[in-house]
């Protein structure tokens, strides 16, 4: 299930293209909640909403939901006689592909909540499959297992014994990093529609009672994702819910898959970076306080947005290595802005440069805020002064590339800053030259030379690196420092 930049590309040009029989490409929610005039795109099939608790993400699925006719909207925003009055005047705005209703091109529908009800004409059909929070509520909690407490020893001939499908067992057991072959399924003879789980562990069984919070919920999900037909749309609240990081990961890789092989759309809610590392950055929205950004933000680059944060200036870039060069460059050439900058990744280009722009264009926020960009990058629609710029180049190539064309020079510096004492200087020189070889990715320059130098960690060697470009390099970067010191200087 691993992803490959291949698979995000193809997924990528099928929505642009939109290949799909029926798919959600755009929202607009206006005065719904704490969002108004807010366009949501789905300019992949897989989307994640992060946000900080209350910011929206529920929201954002709910919205999405009521675009089709299976979903009745009180599923989502149920109205309190008590403290909904706000609910009047909203609306949300949809531009749908359905071949069966528009061959040619999308077209638009609206739900809205006039005179106390809901209104929603003409809106097409779709499988929809919502899987929610409740999932991970253990199997004692919950009123519908109650039937199978004693059962067995009750009343044997009422059960219904199946097996899962191994393909269903095998997919959860990638996610859930072990053997899943163990588990069946139980079932009552009287209402089918009532069932437990049950496990194999070696000579031991159990039941889904004493299964583990996340271990259910994934087989049932996987269950549903499986039997879902083609062109569902998938909704998951919270899909890290009982899973350790790994596993969580490897759901997206899953939800991949799914949508690979059945043109499924999937949205999903989180809190959790785990579940964004395989995803684009316009594959990701943030939502804090009523607005939502496009990009692979971070829940502490939301709270920078917004001014919650511990210190009152702000530098948005567009990566992890980015941020490891900037805090870098802050902290060799600009010391006194260290103390009171935080740095944060906010998606690539051009992602970084609209979160500066609703950044900067908010006026209850008094942080200072400036956006570094990659070298790389094309020149902007319009100017900006906040948006700094590193030299030249895709900056992983840049600092390798000096490593590289300095390493008889740098050759101690590296063994210092990489923690390789017992690597030969001469050694040292010889893997430079052999990762450069050997590498056409520049983003894995890193790894692989960690890997040549005795398996260090690649965050050490990129750090390492980075120190090393930083202090030989003060005549490239002196307009980055400059603009830094007078964009965010006191």
């Amino acid at each position: 299930m691993d992803v490959q930049q291949s698979d995000i590309d193809n997924l990528e040009e099928r929505v642009k293209k939109l290949s799909y029989q029926t798919y959600l490409p755009v929202l607009r929610m206006s005065n719904v909640r704490s969002f108004n005039r807010q366009t949501i795109n789905f300019d992949f099939p897989v989307t994640a909403i992060i946000g900080t608790n209350g910011g929206g993400k529920s929201t954002v699925l709910g919205a999405a939901a009521l675009a089709y006719k299976s979903i009745k909207p009180g599923d989502f925003f149920p109205k309190s006689n008590i403290g909904d009055n706000s609910m009047a005047n909203w609306r949300i705005d949809y531009e749908i592909i359905d071949r069966s209703v528009n061959k040619a091109a999308p077209f638009t529908r609206n739900a809205r909540f006039v005179s106390a009800k809901w209104r929603r004409d003409n809106i097409p059909d779709r499988e929809v499959i919502f899987i929610p929070i409740q999932r991970t509520v253990p199997a004692n909690e919950q009123a519908k297992f109650k039937h199978f407490i004693g059962l067995v020893q009750k009343n044997k001939d009422n059960i219904v014994i199946e097996s899962i499908e191994q393909d269903i067992l095998a997919n959860v057991g990638r996610i859930l990093g072990k053997d899943a072959s163990g588990y069946q399924r139980i079932s009552l003879k009287t209402d089918p529609s009532k069932s437990i789980l049950v496990g194999l562990k070696k000579t031991n069984d159990y039941s889904q009672f004493h299964f583990g919070a996340g271990e259910a919920s994934i087989i049932d999900m996987v269950i549903k994702l499986e039997a879902a037909s083609d062109n569902a749309l998938i909704l998951i609240e919270e899909i890290e819910n009982g899973l350790h990081p790994l596993a969580t990961r490897k759901m997206v890789e899953y939800l991949f898959d799914v949508t690979k092989r059945k043109k499924c759309q999937i949205i999903f809610t989180t809190h959790s970076e785990y579940a964004l590392d395989v995803l684009p950055p316009k594959a990701i929205w943030g939502c804090i306080d009523g607005v939502a950004y496009q990009g692979k933000l971070t829940i502490e680059s939301l709270r920078a947005l917004t001014g919650a944060v511990a210190k009152d200036r702000a530098i948005f870039v567009e990566d992890e290595f980015a941020a490891d060069l900037c805090n870098e460059v802050v902290r060799q050439y600009a010391p006194e802005l260290l103390s009171q900058t935080e740095i944060h990744k906010a998606g690539g280009f051009p992602y970084v440069v609209e979160v500066l722009k609703h950044h900067n264009s908010n006026p209850t926020i008094k942080n200072k805020a400036v956006a570094v960009i990659d070298g790389d990058n094309p020149s902007l629609s319009e100017p900006n002064d906040y948006v700094l710029e590193l030299p030249d180049g895709a900056p992983e190539a840049v600092v390798f590339g000096y490593i590289l064309n300095n390493a008889e020079k740098v050759a101690a510096l590296v063994q210092q800053r990489c923690q390789c004492p017992s690597i030969s200087q001469d050694n040292i020189v010889k893997a430079i030259k052999k990762v450069s070889v050997d590498t056409t990715d520049h983003h894995l320059y890193f790894v692989k030379l960690g890997d040549e130098l005795g398996y260090i960690s690649e965050i050490i060697v990129r750090r390492g690196l980075c120190s090393i470009y930083v202090q030989n390099s003060s005549a490239e970067l002196k307009p980055l420092v400059e603009g830094l010191r007078e964009k965010l200087g006191s």
